[in-house]
C-alpha cells in the first residue's frame, strides 16, 4: 500500500511541474509578443490582445490552488492562445515562407518538415487538457465538500 502512496505523490508533483511550467511558458510567452509591435506588418490590437491571452491564462493556472474556477478559466485561455500560436505559425509559414495563397500547402508543409515542432504543441494541447480537467475536478471536489448552508 504504501508503493501505491508513493506513486501517488510522484503524479501530484508531476502535475505541479506541468502546471507551473506550461504558467511560466504562457508568461515568457506572453510578454515576450509585446515584441511583435516592434515589427510594423502585425496589428498592435492584436499583439496585445494575444499577450492578455497568455499572461491571464498564467496567473488563472496559477491561481488555480486558491480557486480553482479561475484554474478553469486559466486552462480554457490557455487551450485557446496554444491554438491561436498554432494558426498564427501556420499562417506566418504561409505568408512568409511558402509565399502561397493556400493555407493547406501551409500545413502539409508543416506536416511534413515541422515534426519536432508539432511534437511540441502536442504537448503543449495535452498539459492545457490536464490542467483544465485537474482544475475542473478540484472545483467539483470542492463544491462537494463544501457545508451545506442553513
Amino acid at each position: 500500500m504504501e508503493k501505491f502512496l508513493k506513486y501517488l505523490k510522484i503524479e501530484g508533483v508531476g502535475g505541479h511541474v506541468i502546471r507551473i511550467s506550461l504558467a511560466c511558458l504562457l508568461l515568457f510567452g506572453g510578454f515576450t509578443k509585446l515584441k511583435l509591435i516592434g515589427a510594423l506588418e502585425y496589428s498592435l490590437f492584436w499583439a496585445i490582445l494575444l499577450a492578455g491571452i497568455e499572461t491571464f491564462a498564467a496567473f488563472g493556472l496559477l491561481i488555480h490552488y486558491k480557486k480553482p474556477l479561475i484554474g478553469m478559466v486559466g486552462g480554457i485561455l490557455a487551450l485557446l492562445s496554444i491554438f491561436i500560436r498554432v494558426v498564427f505559425s501556420i499562417e506566418w509559414v504561409r505568408g512568409h515562407i511558402l509565399q502561397t495563397d493556400s493555407f493547406l500547402s501551409a500545413l502539409n508543409s508543416i506536416f511534413g518538415i515541422y515534426n519536432n515542432g508539432l511534437f511540441h504543441i502536442a504537448l503543449l494541447f495535452g498539459a492545457a487538457i490536464y490542467c483544465l480537467g485537474n482544475s475542473f475536478k478540484a472545483y467539483v471536489a470542492e463544491r462537494i465538500t463544501r457545508p451545506w448552508p442553513h
